[in-house]
């Protein structure tokens, strides 16, 4: 009987200390995701500019492009978003 006591106390220890780090764990990711969308830069593109290139290449191919160009370089940006919706357009 005692054996079996030890052996629940155990797992029980165990589950506890398994709740204990999970939440641990989570408060650590949430903080970190949470400062992380804190820190996203702004648009490098203004909202004029932004509503421009889409009405001319597409949402996709706009937002693609500003992920792939350097900051807050708006010629690079228009070419991207040109070549994108031009490769986009011939495939079909």
């Amino acid at each position: 009987m005692s054996s079996q006591l030890d052996a629940i106390f155990g797992w029980g220890m165990a589950v506890i200390g398994l709740a204990a780090v999970a939440a641990a764990a989570r408060q650590v990711i949430s903080t970190s995701l949470h400062d992380e969308e804190k820190l996203e830069l702004l648009p490098e593109v203004s909202y004029d500019q932004r509503l421009e290139l889409e009405r001319k290449y597409g949402y996709w191919a706009v937002k693609t492009a500003i992920g792939i160009c350097p900051h807050d370089d708006i010629r690079c940006i228009e070419r991207e978003a040109k070549r994108l919706y031009e490769a986009r357009v011939l495939r079909r």
